[in-house]
């Protein structure tokens, strides 16, 4: 199945917040990717299973956003102007790529026809740390982070994605990402593993 590049839907939106309901997107990677017994992987199927039914956002979904949101929607564009600058290259923004009814991401950004971009904007002590750590060849990019872009790159099919990350007082940094065809198929089990969970639950639910 071929990914759909919806440019016609504005992130953060509330169209944008309609087409995620009930889908698994590079946000929930992690939680996918726990053990089945987690309160995470437990708390993601239930949310899914109630969007898919109500058609409505979980009501056990209280967060609204904090400071840290309010930062990163605030310096994202300023840390794309900065990478476009730095490398001469230009960043083409996209609303959603859906691959089906199930899944979908939102990369924030997209680079040449291959590749994504995914932009980080941390406070002052965290961007010291990454800084520090790649100077000694340390991993930079938390796991979380990295399993996200792996969603990503499988749900776009894309073959790089991009890690910025950005402070305004700083050096930047960007490490560019390879697909993980390991990973990538484990996404793929976990997915196919966690819909027979979510449409068995369905079924319980409205045969009560």
């Amino acid at each position: 199945m071929n990914p759909v590049y919806r440019y016609d839907i504005d992130q953060n939106s509330d169209e944008w917040l309609e087409i995620k309901l009930g889908k698994f997107s590079a946000s929930t990677c992690p939680d996918l990717l726990m053990s089945k017994s987690t309160k995470g992987y437990q708390n993601l199927i239930a949310r899914i299973v109630e969007e898919r039914i109500t058609g409505q956002q979980c009501e056990n979904n209280t967060f609204k956003g904090n400071w840290a949101t309010d930062r990163g929607h605030e310096l994202e564009p300023v840390a794309r102007v900065d990478y476009e600058l730095r490398t001469l290259q230009v960043v083409k923004l996209v609303g959603v790529i859906e691959l089906d009814d199930w899944t979908l991401c939102s990369p924030d950004g997209l680079i040449c026809d291959n590749g994504l971009h995914q932009i980080k904007c941390p406070i002052f002590s965290t961007q010291k740390e990454y800084l520090f750590n790649q100077f000694i060849g340390k991993d930079v990019i938390p796991n979380n982070y990295y399993k996200q872009m792996q969603f990503e790159l499988f749900i776009s099919d894309r073959k790089f994605n991009v890690f910025t990350s950005f402070h305004p007082n700083l050096p930047a940094i960007d490490i560019t990402v390879d697909r993980d065809e390991i990973l990538i198929s484990e996404i793929k089990m976990r997915l196919a593993e966690a819909k027979i969970e979510v449409e068995n639950e369905i079924k319980k639910i409205r045969n009560l």
